[in-house]
């Protein structure tokens, strides 16, 4: 039986391992010059390859999350150990984000390709397939160049449009149609979002953590606790990014709030208080806590001087709008994004093997499923275990 796996990233990868190790006739085609190049530039160059925190809870879809027992059942333990079977071994930071121990993504990619070659898997790179057609039991794939190749089955695992200046592409799906499959709009997701400045003009450049909320009018529809960089178009970080894809899904009259008072020490204001006799200026209880662009954008929003005498009213005053709130405009584009929400719809595939419902014989895997996590590893997760269950499905 002959084998076919468009797309070389994690998912493609991990499809290929699996169904070589049933199958002698495995072929993976990428449009890169080598295998797994946006595995490559992830993690900073890390490569983040899961969270230990990893739950059917963490994930989420444009329309409904339907995956939830292909997470639950290769978790963040099956795949340590699968990862060390493989010989790659790993480590975690205290917030559950787990790296290799070579910090190194590309170290990654090429270690997996090598793993791909000793598995006799034909490795095409520079190859972009640009249709799929189906006829007598088989599949054909069009290549860019005109040629046409005929395989039993297909694993579709090309991804979506984040980071199209590494050739991400999610052109491949319109071929979907004429099975019947439908499409899902694709958008930012994972993104920093462009922001007005009206409260935060004067603290472009800070990192920090707060709470964020995205709000619908008076409606919460989005809150996370994380790290945040404010800048001058808006805000970016892992805590802001976890929220972006609510834009596009609402594209309402939102607004984002980001507060300060969570992240705080909580007797924090009692303290104060107590030892206000401490204090020379206004300033002064919140130099220890906060950057001091901070301090004075909150204190020039209450159209206070924090470098003033303290005064308690004043200091109640500013303790009563920690927060800054601006209107969400939007956010920044697919290259700035870390994925995308277009994907298959997941009303014609079968949840626990990834094959088709309405064509036998073709799976998918990785991130042109309605699937997506936070910032962390969680994305990565879902490519490799995607991939892992397809290649396996295979029957």
């Amino acid at each position: 039986m002959k084998i076919g796996i468009i797309g070389g990233g994690p998912a493609g990868m991990f499809a290929a391992l699996e169904a070589s190790k049933r199958f002698s006739d495995v072929t993976i085609f990428d449009n890169n010059g080598f295998l797994g190049r946006k595995l490559a530039a992830t993690g900073a160059g890390r490569c983040n390859l899961t969270n230990i925190n990893v739950t059917p809870n963490s994930y989420r879809s444009y329309e409904k999350f339907e995956f939830g027992n292909i997470v639950q059942n290769f978790d963040y333990f099956f795949f340590q150990k699968y990862l060390e079977e493989l010989g790659l071994f790993t480590y975690h930071t205290d917030d559950g984000w787990v790296y290799p121990l070579s910090n190194s993504a590309s170290n990654v990619a090429a270690f997996l390709e090598e793993i791909l070659i000793k598995h006799d898997v034909l490795i095409n790179k520079n190859i972009e397939v640009i249709d799929i057609l189906h006829d007598d039991n088989l599949f054909n794939l069009v290549l860019s160049s005109g040629e046409r190749l005929r395989f039993d089955r297909i694993i579709l695992a090309t991804g979506g449009k984040a980071y199209p200046q590494l050739n991400a592409s999610d052109k491949i799906l319109n071929s979907l149609i004429h099975f019947g499959h439908k499409l899902l709009p694709a958008f930012p997701a994972l993104a920093p979002i462009l922001t007005s400045k009206d409260e935060t003009k004067m603290v472009n450049g800070v990192r920090c953590d707060a709470a964020i909320r995205i709000l619908d009018h008076n409606e919460l529809v989005g809150t996370v606790i994380g790290n945040i960089i404010f800048t001058d178009w808006g805000i970016n970080g892992p805590g802001v990014m976890n929220l972006s894809h609510l834009y596009h899904k609402r594209k309402g009259n939102l607004r984002i709030e980001i507060d300060f008072i969570p992240v705080m020490p909580k007797n924090f204001l009692e303290n104060s208080i107590k030892n206000e006799q401490k204090f020379l200026k206004l300033e002064t209880p919140f130099l220890p806590l906060m950057n001091k662009k901070i301090i004075y954008q909150l204190a020039n929003n209450c159209d206070l001087n924090p470098q003033k005498p303290y005064i308690s009213s004043d200091f109640k005053k500013m303790m009563s709008k920690l927060y800054f709130t601006e209107n969400v405009l939007g956010t920044r584009d697919f290259q700035f994004s870390q994925i995308s929400t277009g994907a298959i719809k997941s009303l014609h595939i079968n949840s626990e093997t990834l094959e088709s419902t309405i064509q036998p014989g073709l799976y998918f895997a990785g991130e042109l499923l309605d699937v997506f996590g936070p910032c962390g590893g969680y994305n990565l997760h879902w490519a490799f275990i995607s991939g892992i269950v397809a290649g396996r499905s295979i029957k």
